[in-house]
Parts: C-alpha cells; sequence; structure tokens
C-alpha cells in the first residue's frame, strides 16, 4: 500500500474513487478526473453534489485512490472558498485541453464540490 504513483501519473485522465457507502458500510469505487497542483497535490472536482461517491465522502472522509493499478488510503477534504474553486478550474483547464467544462464553469452551474486528496 506505500507504493509510489507510477512515473508520469499526473497526466493520467482519471483515477478510481473508493469510498465507504453512506448507507450500506460497503466499498464503493467509481472512475473521476483529477488534477495535480504545482506542489504535488491531488484535486477532484464534481458539479453533481449528489453523486453516491460524494455523499459517501461527506459522510465518512476516509477513501482508496487507485492511479494505474497502486493504491493509497487518502482523505478527501473540501475546498471552501470560491478562490480556491476559481484556481481549480483553471487547473482542470489546462490539463484537460479541449474537454468542455461547462457545467463547472457557468454560472449557472457552479461547482457544487471540490476535493483536496490527502495521504492519509
Amino acid at each position: 500500500m506505500n507504493q509510489e504513483w507510477p512515473m508520469g501519473f499526473e497526466r493520467r485522465p482519471t483515477l478510481k474513487i473508493s469510498t465507504i457507502g453512506r448507507r450500506t458500510g460497503r466499498p464503493h469505487q467509481v472512475t473521476i478526473q483529477f488534477v495535480i497542483d504545482n506542489n504535488g497535490r491531488m484535486f477532484a472536482i464534481t458539479a453533481n453534489a449528489h453523486r453516491d461517491w460524494v455523499r459517501n465522502v461527506m459522510k465518512n472522509p476516509s477513501v482508496e485512490v487507485t492511479i494505474a493499478g497502486v493504491a493509497k488510503k487518502m482523505k478527501a477534504v473540501p475546498l471552501a472558498s470560491d478562490e480556491d474553486q476559481q484556481w481549480l478550474i483553471e487547473l482542470y483547464r489546462k490539463k484537460y485541453l479541449g474537454f468542455k467544462l461547462y457545467t463547472l464553469i457557468s454560472p449557472r452551474h457552479r461547482p457544487a464540490l471540490s476535493f483536496e486528496l490527502i495521504p492519509e
């Protein structure tokens, strides 16, 4: 479990995040997009606060993140400020060139939630 992320992991388009079901207590895994900042910190953003993984994280922030077969225990910490949200959107724009971020950047569709994924 203490393996290093694979070389070039920050360029991968997605990761798998495993949460604990808020009602069932069973693992729940989904594939999501992510970004890494210049300091090596990992982030995820969603425009839908009603997704199961998001609601699970809000109840229990302990998650397992898997990238290219390497899994690590992490904690999903919500970002609170509008400045953090805008900064994170810019990171997504840079990584996912050509990806339509309209659901994240439109005034009608502000990002519902964003998280920093911190190693435990």
